[in-house]
C-alpha cells in the first residue's frame, strides 16, 4: 500500500479538481502521484423500449474532435441518490423518464486517476419527460436492435469506454439470443 505524506492542489475549476500527492512506495521510496479529487459519482443508462430496442446517441466529444456513440448519462449533484441521479440525466439527455430502474452493475471510471464510481442502469417503463439539458451539447437519438449494437462494436463502430463497459454489465445480465 501507498501512503500519503503530502497533497497539493494543482488545478481547481468547476469541472476538476487535479491532486499531487506525496506518497511512499511500498518499499518506503518517496514518489508523487497525480490523481483527480472524487467528485460525487457518474450515471450510465441502457433504456429499453418494450419492443428490445435500445437508445443509442451519437453526441460531439471534443478533445478527439469527433461524433462517439454513447449511452445517455453524466454526473451525479450534491446528496443525489444514484437512482435519483438517473432519471434526472434520462430526462436531461434523452427527454424520457424510466418508471423501472435496475442496477446492472458499477466500476470505476478511471481507477489510476480517481475513484469515482460509475454506476449502469437498465432503463424500462419509459414515458417522455424532459429536463433542460446542457446548452453545448450536440447529440442525436437513435433507437438500435441488440444486434445492430454488437455489429458496431465489432466494426469498431464504438470507441467510448463507458459504452463498452455498461454495453458488457448489460450482455452479462441478458445474454444475445439468436436472431
Amino acid at each position: 500500500m501507498f501512503r500519503r505524506t503530502g497533497s497539493r492542489v494543482l488545478l481547481s475549476h468547476p469541472r476538476l479538481t487535479v491532486i499531487e500527492d506525496d506518497i511512499l512506495l511500498k518499499d518506503g521510496t518517496p514518489s508523487t502521484y497525480i490523481r483527480f479529487a472524487a467528485a460525487g459519482f457518474g450515471i450510465t443508462l441502457v433504456c429499453r423500449r418494450p419492443d428490445g430496442k435500445i437508445l443509442a446517441q451519437r453526441e460531439y466529444s471534443y478533445p478527439p474532435d469527433a461524433y462517439l456513440m454513447q449511452f445517455p448519462g453524466g454526473g451525479s449533484q450534491d446528496a443525489e441518490d444514484p437512482p435519483a441521479a438517473a432519471n434526472r440525466e434520462l430526462m436531461e439527455e434523452a427527454g424520457y423518464r424510466a418508471g423501472r430502474l435496475t442496477l446492472l452493475g458499477s466500476f470505476l471510471g478511471d481507477n489510476r486517476r480517481s475513484s469515482a464510481m460509475m454506476h449502469v442502469y437498465l432503463a424500462e417503463d419509459l414515458a417522455e419527460q424532459s429536463l433542460p439539458g446542457d446548452a453545448g451539447e450536440v447529440v442525436t437519438h437513435t433507437w438500435l436492435d441488440e444486434q445492430e449494437i454488437e455489429g458496431l462494436i465489432s466494426e469498431g463502430g464504438v470507441t467510448n469506454c463507458f459504452f463498452l463497459a455498461a454495453w458488457t454489465l448489460y450482455r452479462a445480465r441478458f445474454p444475445l439470443r439468436p436472431s
